[in-house]
């Protein structure tokens, strides 16, 4: 099968994607009779048979939270096997932890609301099997959609990535999504140090289990572990995944970079002053950079400059750790509750990128709005005052200071 196919009549073939798993060739579709986009799983297992019933079975689950089978399709003498689901609008969650990696919060809502859908599934004897960071998509609104209940659980275990399957099988699974939430890095890779401070016991215990790699018993248990959570701490996820907080090690790495950067860049300001020539070491600035207290052994002349090299240094640390530590701007919050109202609008969501991408990089301020607020304002002034100027001269008059006409009494006389 290939672009433009239609398949049962109903399912054209539109692109083709990528997918994690063998087995598998997967399709965007154009579904003509609910006119509707849809993807399109075309099984090339050696045994298509089990991933059908699964299917069959997935169709029997009616959550919000689980994109729904739409149809299994197996034309007869075709020996074709098409699982046909729902598309899961939004930014999956190995895209967003490519490059950053979730705070507790929203990291609890992503894991609590598959754990909500895992277990709506597994009331109907309906698992999953292969939980992990792609099968997990957030939408603009915060709604988590997980995929591939249909299909993937058979598709691992015929390719042996996974061993055995069942509720325990997905809740162990979502320990290790969790761990890869906070830490930004792959479950199987992380260790107690990627683990960020300041988590809650139950979130600490769940990646403590996941380290360690403890099975989980269920989903209550994992439900347990994370206690409240807030799924509306997830709207606008799509749109402000750049203001995520690194990875810690990757942080860490982009500081040191930073330094070094600074380092050379002021060797070479150094080097290219006129005047006698300066032979520094690199270790001598590194530890000018580090804001070591230990001697520095230069020649005298250069000692002046070695301090201000010392100062800018420091400075920059200085800088580093508190940009490291910023806090939410006001036009974030506006523009990230505006988004949360109406998360479909495109000029909202473009204002909020604007917001994130001015917080961390910082740039020019805007003078136009203020220069016409302050004529504005002055304008104001100015009417108060001549309102006021006329409302005193409505007044009675001033007293005049010309004499009266009166003359005295003997000028009346015979």
């Amino acid at each position: 099968m290939q672009v433009g196919d239609s398949i049962d009549g109903r399912f054209t073939l539109l692109k083709k994607r990528e997918y994690d798993l063998p087995g598998v060739d997967r399709f965007l579709a154009r579904d003509e009779r609910l006119r509707q986009t849809v993807v399109v799983d075309l099984i090339t297992s050696l045994a298509p048979s089990a991933v059908r019933r699964s299917a069959l079975a997935s169709m029997t689950v009616r959550d919000p939270r689980i994109a729904r089978t739409i149809a299994v399709v197996a034309p007869t003498g075709t020996g074709i096997t098409a699982i046909v689901t729902e598309t899961a609008p939004g930014v999956t969650l190995a895209q967003v932890l490519t490059d950053r990696r979730l705070d507790e919060a929203r990291a609890r809502a992503v894991v609590g609301e598959a754990a909500r859908a895992l277990s709506a599934a597994s009331a109907r004897r309906v698992h999953h099997g292969w939980v992990r960071p792609e099968v997990l998509t957030v939408d603009a609104r915060g709604h988590v959609v997980l995929s591939g209940i249909a299909t993937d659980g058979p598709l691992a275990l015929q390719a042996a990535i996974r061993r055995g399957s069942g509720e325990a099988a997905d809740a162990t699974a979502l320990a290790h999504v969790f761990l890869a939430c906070v830490t930004g890095v792959e479950a199987g890779e992380a260790t107690a140090t990627d683990v960020p401070d300041g988590l809650s016991d139950g979130s600490r215990a769940l990646c403590d289990a996941a380290i360690a790699g403890h099975p989980l018993d269920g989903l209550a248990q994992v439900l347990d572990y994370l206690g409240n959570f807030d799924a509306r701490v997830l709207r606008g996820l799509p749109a402000g995944v750049d203001s995520l907080p690194l990875p810690i090690a990757r942080a860490a790495a982009e500081t040191k970079r930073r330094r070094r950067e600074r380092a050379a860049a002021a060797r070479n300001r150094l080097q290219a002053r006129p005047g006698p020539v300066i032979a520094i070491a690199p270790q001598t600035l590194e530890r000018a950079e580090e804001a070591a207290s230990g001697p520095i052994p230069i020649v005298a002349e250069a000692s002046i400059e070695l301090e201000d090299l010392h100062d800018l240094l420091t400075f920059d640390a200085m800088v580093d750790e508190q940009a490291a530590k910023r806090k939410t701007t006001t036009a974030e919050l506006f523009w990230e509750r505006m988004h949360r109202t109406w998360p479909q609008s495109e000029h909202i969501s473009s204002r909020l990128q604007r917001a994130h991408h001015r917080a961390l990089h910082g740039g020019s301020i805007p003078s136009t709005p203020i220069v016409l607020l302050l004529v504005f304002a002055g304008l104001v002034v100015v009417a108060l005052l001549a309102a006021t100027w006329i409302t005193a001269g409505q007044g009675d008059p001033p007293p005049t200071s010309d004499p009266l006409d009166h003359y005295p009494d003997y000028t009346f006389a015979p």
